[in-house]
């Protein structure tokens, strides 16, 4: 793609330089990616949540803004936005206004959910694909076997796609896209894992290809030829028998030959471990390959699809010409100012995704139903009419934070941006609190990243910060707080159990920590998050492990996608798992447990025993403080052991409560 001359950025210059795609002109080379937010209401209109959401991507500096999953066959997501008729074409016209007076130019993404439509959307009737596959979700849960579209229903649907790009046009949109990937119903078509077919719809790659042909060669005879409309694809979908990126260049190929504007780069699919959405210990850039592979096939532009986070390697992807434009998701949902950060070289101010993927659908999907995105960072996300513009405050006060972690440093951020005079006091060496607990597991550094965000801001904002300090009440009362924000945290959980205080037990925390120990047989009690996190850090160090679990599943409570990631790891490690036992006794050779189901016990032999069976609220400063200061909050888990996403909202509602 030929670049456009314009003024050049002293930081990022590719990233910043004009580009266009077919005849429309974006001001940099950024681009929103599509995503679900479940913001419409019940029956798919564009609510004020909708536009809030994309206008502060908008005005954070987006070149394009595109609506991610907008169905037109009815309802496919709860909550999901719906483009069925032609009375929702002033909501979606309201969503662009917003969106073009905020300074971007808006896409809007088309998309047949086929067998992957949300199961609680259906209604009893069986879901529809290329052919009667079974689909799994992470190779773990399975679907609803769909059936098989006639060739009558293929057209029908190809037909009501083209009806749905007409209002689109209507409403005002800039650019249609087409999804194509992740096995959704075109996918299900591309896919040779998912397409068994035996009519001019199935076998070969051009007759794979047939449907997403005609059904761009339709939209684009509706909305005319100039008008630009491009298509999602996946890369590779890393399922045996899937698309490779041996003929994913061929397909982008054949695409532009049929007339699209541009290729929207993604990979994977729900079956897989590996693309729709990237782990904490994924590496940043790894499916730059792709992208070049695909790029140097076509000479439309191509959109990447996600895995990028810092401006330094978008521009070293620009730069080096393996994309035209960088597509951002969840570096949007993280933070919606990422581009103008950038472009003011103010790389330290963005609030980089850690890829913790609590705004991943993907575990409230296992339960057959979308929620909400939030986001672990960013307490706005989803909220941007509460909090996406900080209010300032009546009246500024003397606010104490006590706890320096996730919790009580977003408290102070927000506080200190509102007006208030804040200082923070933590009995530690260094700000971080739980978020250093949090990145010491294997793969988990990206925490370090929002811990270092936190504490510039802190620092830009002028709070006040003492460490080294454990505050009692008499601190208190002689700084003469208007309000108190109490986020001191937890600490491991030592469960009534025979042997459970012993000289050989130590917690998961402590070896987190750096606590070293020099037996080799370790015994894990608990298999949640922590225990399997700190089986894995052990097992790496050489130790051999065993983690015991009383529930069925180890690490039930985590996200699917960094969940597998980490249980295939152990298994890489030979970490062996007994789930469904109770430990009854803990010994200094050991401990016994019970089999929940049969009732039989077992002596497991180990020199090393490690609890890490929960975590119990540090309240006491909270406690002695009530009635005593004329405001008084509690956040994180000092209220209830919980995850970073808590901990950072709550802190940031105590700032707006002041």
């Amino acid at each position: 793609m030929q670049a456009d001359k314009t003024l050049s950025n002293p930081y990022f210059p590719n990233l910043f330089q004009s580009g266009k795609i077919g005849g429309v002109r974006l001001k940099n080379r950024i681009v929103m990616l599509p995503m679900g937010t479940a913001h419409a209401s019940a029956i798919g209109e564009v609510t004020d949540k909708t536009i809030a959401h994309y206008e502060a991507r908008a005005r954070g500096g987006a070149g394009l803004v595109t609506i991610g999953y907008v169905a037109f066959m009815g309802r496919e997501i709860p909550n999901g936005l719906q483009f069925d008729g032609d009375w929702y074409i002033d909501g979606h016209a309201d969503l662009v206004e917003a969106v073009h007076a905020a300074g971007a130019r808006i896409a809007i993404q088309l998309n047949h959910g086929g067998s992957r439509m949300n199961q609680s959307c259906v209604e009893g009737k069986q879901m529809v694909s290329s052919s009667a596959v079974a689909r799994y979700y992470l190779g773990e849960v399975r679907y609803p076997e769909p059936r098989s579209l006639s060739k009558a229903e293929i057209y029908e649907i190809i037909e009501r796609w083209a009806q749905a790009a007409r209002r689109a046009k209507k409403a005002g949109y800039d650019i249609i896209e087409l999804h194509g990937a992740h096995g959704y119903l075109v996918g299900s078509f591309l896919s040779p894992f998912l397409n068994k077919r035996t009519d001019e719809f199935g076998g070969s790659l051009e007759n794979r290809m047939r449907f997403a042909k005609e059904l761009l060669l339709r939209v684009k005879f509706e909305v005319g030829k100039d008008y630009p409309v491009g298509i999602r694809l996946s890369g590779e979908e890393f399922w045996p028998g899937g698309i490779t990126i041996a003929e994913s260049p061929i397909m982008a190929r054949m695409m532009e030959e049929a007339g699209a504007a541009y290729i929207s780069v993604s990979c994977g699919t729900l079956e897989s471990k590996l693309g729709t959405g990237d782990v904490m210990r994924s590496k940043e850039g790894w499916k730059v390959y792709m992208w070049e592979a695909i790029k140097k096939a076509i000479t439309i532009p191509i959109i990447s699809g996600g895995n990028i986070k810092n401006p330094s390697l978008a521009e070293t992807v620009l730069a080096n010409r393996q994309t035209d434009f960088i597509g951002l998701a969840r570096p949007f949902l993280a933070d919606p100012d990422w581009p103008d950060k950038a472009r003011d070289g103010r790389v330290e101010d963005i609030r980089l995704c850690v890829s913790c993927n609590e705004c991943h659908p993907g575990a409230s999907r296992l339960a057959g139903r979308v929620t909400l995105r939030h986001c672990s960072v960013n307490p706005a996300l989803g909220r941007e009419r509460d909090f996406g513009n900080i209010r300032p405050a009546k009246i500024p006060k003397r606010v104490m934070i006590i706890g320096g972690g996730p919790g009580g440093m977003e408290a102070a951020r927000t506080a200190a941006l509102r007006g208030h005079d804040v200082t923070l006091y933590d009995k530690g060496t260094e700000l971080g609190g739980g978020l250093l607990l949090a990145a010491a597991p294997p793969g988990k550094y990206n925490w370090l990243g929002f811990r270092n965000y936190l504490a510039t801001q802190l620092k830009k904002l002028g709070v006040k910060v003492v460490l080294n300090i454990d505050v009692g009440q008499e601190l208190v009362r002689d700084a003469k707080p208007d309000a108190v924000i109490v986020a001191t945290g937890a600490q491991p959980l030592v469960p009534p159990i025979p042997g459970a205080n012993g000289e050989k037990v130590l917690s998961g925390w402590d070896i987190l920590r750096g606590k070293t120990i020099k037996e080799k047989q370790v015994l894990v009690l608990g298999g949640g998050m922590v225990g399997c996190e700190t089986a894995e850090h052990l097992a790496e160090k050489g130790h051999e492990v065993t983690v015991v679990e009383m529930l069925p599943r180890l690490a039930g409570e985590m996200e699917p996608l960094n969940r597998m990631a980490l249980l295939d790891r152990l298994v890489e490690l030979n970490i062996r798992s007994l789930v469904g036992r109770k430990v009854t006794a803990i010994q200094d050779d050991g401990a016994t447990v019970v089999d929940i189901n049969s009732g039989a016990d077992e002596h497991i032999q180990a020199g090393q025993i490690v609890l890490a069976m929960g975590a119990r609220p540090l309240d006491q400063i909270a406690e002695a403080l009530e009635g005593k200061v004329p405001e008084i909050y509690r956040v994180g888990d000092c209220m209830l052991p919980a995850r970073v996403i808590d901990a950072v909202y709550e802190g940031a509602i105590s700032a707006y409560q002041l």
